[in-house]
């Protein structure tokens, strides 16, 4: 799983559900979302696909500096190698205008932020326990 998040506090979250519940997933991370282009592209540092594998879901935030996470979506939209990466957003945003144009862009689902740990926990669970169990075509080694 890539997370792409500008929050510490948010990423140190999100690993925490994951290790607490015990859910099988590796977690790479980035700050933002030219960095999330060129991981999937296989650029720069991330060149290396051993240590740094095409994910198998995105996680993206919506607010994020540099490119936000709408920016990602519509890259990805004009990029089809990548169209079955599943992207799942995790924003501190609930407004109905971001919640429609990340599906209009092609999200899979997206969830608020929520404020409490345990909720928290609870989000990220479900988010990789369902996608770690989920059928996936067989995924490219990077965008072009």
């Amino acid at each position: 799983m890539l997370v792409a998040d500008d929050d510490e506090n948010d990423r140190t979250l999100i690993r925490m559900a994951i290790s607490r519940n015990k859910i099988p997933v590796e977690i790479r991370e980035v700050h933002d979302g030219l960095e999330v282009i060129a991981y999937l592209q296989g650029e720069g540092k991330y060149s290396d696909r051993e240590k740094y594998p095409f994910p198998e879901l995105l996680l993206v935030d919506l607010k994020m500096p540099q490119m936000d996470g709408l920016g990602v979506l519509e890259w990805m939209r004009n990029h089809p190698e990548c169209s079955f990466l599943p992207v799942v957003m995790l924003s501190g945003s609930g407004d109905e205008r971001d919640v429609l144009e990340a599906h209009r862009r092609g999200v899979k689902a997206y969830f608020v932020k929520p404020n409490d740990l345990k909720e928290l926990e609870k989000t990220v669970r479900l988010v990789a326990e369902h996608w770690a169990r989920s059928e996936r075509p067989a995924l490219p080694e990077r965008c072009k």
